[in-house]
């Protein structure tokens, strides 16, 4: 036995369900089907529960579940016999409605004057006639108009005081000042209308008999106002025509007016139109003047802007320009695109969104205004959205450097991504369209739910590589530079042959770590693709053993500043060049007549740097044997000393010119005497030509000669003792070849 109190609450269900949908019958105790009261009450169900068992109450159940799988059969099977309605039928079919509902208000309004009667029965409910009614309506109005104005006099101080932008509103510190000071002018602003709201609705009630109907039209007429007026402030505080230095939109003075004044006159002839329309229901006229009213008013709108649109043309391009591009001086095809097709979009837009409010107005009698008003409000906030971000991105990274600079640039651009989300998200919700439920709810399609993973994964990977670049972006300096301007010049030339390695790994981490995503979204199993490309690695690694040793060897040598993009080099096998470019597994260098030489790392033994640090440069010069050392050294350090003092050549000098005395004595007697000095890395080739150019002007003032390479030849006429008739005859006819006469003496 189910235990009492679940068998009552199955049997009360079971009960409910019958009685709603006509189902009176029921098992009786003695096994016969009687019909249900058509009037239980409490008693009468206790009476019945008493005398079911188990199986009656389950059986009810059963039924009833079966009779309404029966009637949602049914009804599906109904509905998928119709046939589907297409567009054309549809907009047919709207057209024809909306022709027949404007059928009806012409001819309602042609019949007004047969609602006399309505419109006397109306006037008939004001206690002490027409004019005085009128009196009433006029003393409501004026005391709503005398209450703001109270309000408007009391805080004109406070408008006044907020108004005035402090001096220096042109940084951070003033936005901010400037937002603030508008919030709390839109605040001091909006009194006025809460005052006149107030005082209206209190005096109403105190003149209702004497208004009549025009009581129930006070609702309509502080509605139109409040609506109206409260539109107006918010776009005169967002544009600020009245006060250029609380600006926060980033625009003109004099769009910001045309602007606001344009918003200020759709306020003014929509609120209009919604009071005028309000005196139609109230005054016994129908509801048709009162649609017909708001249809104008709502065309005239409409004709406003589109009018606007097209007289701002240039202007509409310029300001979608400046907001998809910023400071840009070259946008892409993309961005052109959108500025160019921006203004006829608009225009297009204004004209969908008064026919969609118009159809949905003349067949439902509904305001949907949130899409069509919503959209715009959205798009015209997008540059006050835009200097916001501006001024968030500059005071999350301070300082002009060009680093943050680039910091900045990235995270401004991706608030711009994602303020455009955002419009587009709030957009799609105003128009009732739910654009996450779509791509991630329980029925969304397959293709929605990868294209949203997909849309996000791009969207990520994008920023994530902006960083990169911003991180890792380097400005191409010269290993000279370097050597000319010290330790963090060099540094900077070392990442310049780092930082462009690091990036193209991350960016091929990043492109792999984005492919798998995808395919992931798309549905590949990507469990076989991680396993065969750690095998296939393997193989590579095997196969490959060269281009391995290349990879690791130029790795090792970039981790021990071997060299650095920019240096000029010398290798083991007499190859030289200056290092131009570096790849993952070669350099090139580019040698001083001209070639490149493309070398693999792994083929480096040993490296000669020619630009780390200092450079020391000996120089030879070969002297008469009488040349006296103390004045060859007393005019080279004077010679050093006015290259010190040379306003080109001074500071690359490290040490200056100095003598090492005599070197050698070489086999023509000649003193070799050696000078050197100590420079910044390459000034050596430079500076030698000045030296010799110097050195040798100095020693030919001072009487100095280079001495020259000489053959000398000795004879003799007389044979020395001790030599042989035949020696002493050579050496006469080697005197006869010098130029000595025959039988002369030594």
């Amino acid at each position: 036995m189910l235990p009492f109190v679940i068998r009552r609450c199955l049997a009360a269900v079971c009960l409910a369900l019958a009685v709603a949908t006509g189902a009176a019958v029921a098992q009786s105790p003695e096994g016969g089907k009687a019909p249900l009261p058509a009037d239980l009450d409490p008693v009468a169900v206790d009476s019945l529960l008493s005398r079911m068992t188990d199986a009656e109450i389950r059986a009810l159940l059963r039924d009833e579940l079966r009779r309404r799988a029966d009637e949602r059969a049914a009804a599906e099977a109904a509905a998928s016999d119709q046939p589907r309605i297409g567009m054309r039928d549809r907009l047919t079919g709207l057209a024809g409605t909306i022709g027949d509902r404007l059928s009806d208000w012409a001819g309602a309004i042609g019949r007004l004057g047969e609602r006399r009667g309505e419109i006397d029965a109306r006037l008939a409910r004001a206690e002490h006639g027409p004019l005085a009614m009128l009196a009433a309506t006029l003393a409501v109005g004026l005391a709503g108009v005398l209450a703001a104005a109270a309000v408007g006099r009391a805080t004109r101080g406070w408008r006044e005081w907020l108004m005035t932008a402090p001096a220096g509103s042109a940084d951070r510190a003033g936005y901010w000042d400037r937002v603030v000071r508008t919030l709390a002018l839109g605040l001091v602003e909006l009194t006025p209308i809460g005052a006149f709201d107030l005082a209206t609705v209190s005096t109403a009630p105190l003149l209702a008999g004497t208004l009549g109907p025009m009581v129930d039209y006070v609702w309509i007429y502080e509605v139109g106002v409040i609506y109206s007026w409260g539109f107006i402030v918010l776009t005169r505080r967002a544009f600020a025509p009245d006060a250029p230095a609380l600006r926060i939109a980033q625009m003109s003075d004099s769009a910001a007016t045309a602007i606001s004044g344009l918003l200020r006159r759709a306020a003014q002839i929509g609120g209009a139109g919604w009071l005028v329309a309000g005196l139609s229901p109230t005054f016994g006229l129908g509801f048709p003047p009162a649609l017909a009213t708001v249809t104008l008013a709502g065309t005239a709108v409409a004709g406003l802007l589109l009018g606007a649109a097209v007289r701002n043309w240039g202007a509409l391009r310029a300001a979608m320009a400046g907001l998809l591009t910023g400071a840009e001086a070259a946008p892409g095809l993309p961005a052109r695109m959108l500025v160019a097709a921006a203004p006829l979009a608009l225009a297009g837009y204004v004209v969908f969104a008064w026919a969609y409010w118009a159809a949905l107005w003349i067949t439902t009698g509904q305001q949907h205004l949130y899409g069509p008003a919503g959209t715009l409000l959205v798009l015209l906030s997008l540059p006050i959205f835009d200097r916001l971000g501006l001024e968030l991105c500059s005071g999350m990274i301070r300082g002009a450097s060009p680093a943050g600079e680039r910091y900045r640039a990235v995270l401004h651009g991706t608030w711009r991504m994602l303020a455009g989300l955002a419009a587009v998200l709030v957009i799609a919700w105003l128009w009732g369209i739910d654009l996450y439920a779509l791509a991630k709810g329980p029925g969304a399609p397959g293709w929605a739910d990868a294209a949203f993973d997909i849309a996000i994964t791009l969207l990520l990977a994008n920023f994530v590589w902006r960083l990169i670049r911003a991180a890792l972006h380097r400005d191409r300096h010269s290993a000279a530079d370097g050597a000319e301007e010290g330790g963090e010049t060099a540094a900077a030339s070392r990442l310049d042959t780092l930082v462009p390695l690091f990036r193209n790994l991350l960016l091929v981490i990043l492109s792999v770590v984005v492919a798998m995503i995808l395919l992931a979204a798309l549905g590949v199993n990507i469990g076989p693709l991680l396993a065969s490309a750690g095998i296939v690695g393997i193989a590579i690694g095997f196969g490959a053993q060269t281009l391995v040793r290349d990879i690791f060897s130029g790795a090792f040598f970039l981790l021990d500043d071997a060299f650095r993009v920019g240096e000029y080099i010398e290798l083991d096998n007499k190859v030289r060049g200056e290092v131009e470019a570096i790849s993952i597994r070669s350099l090139q260098l580019r040698h001083h007549r001209g070639p490149v030489i493309t070398i693999p790392f792994g083929e480096l033994k040993s490296v000669f740097n020619h630009n780390r640090d200092w450079a020391i440069y000996k120089m030879n010069f070969r002297l008469e044997p009488e040349t006296d050392p103390d004045l060859v050294k007393r005019l080279v350090k004077e010679v050093g000393q006015a290259l010190l003092a040379h306003p080109e050549h001074g500071s690359k000098f490290l040490e200056p010119l100095k003598s090492q005395g005599i070197y050698m004595i070489d086999d023509d007697s000649a003193l070799v005497i050696r000078v050197k000095f100590k420079c910044k890395p390459r000034a050596q080739f430079v500076l030698r030509r000045e030296v010799y150019h110097r050195l040798r002007n100095a020693f030919a003032a001072n009487g100095l000669e280079f001495a020259r390479r000489k053959v000398e030849v000795v004879t003799e006429t007389e044979t020395p003792r001790g030599l042989s008739p035949a020696v002493a005859g050579a050496a006469s006819l080697a005197g006869a070849i010098a130029g000595d006469p025959p039988g002369t003496s030594g």
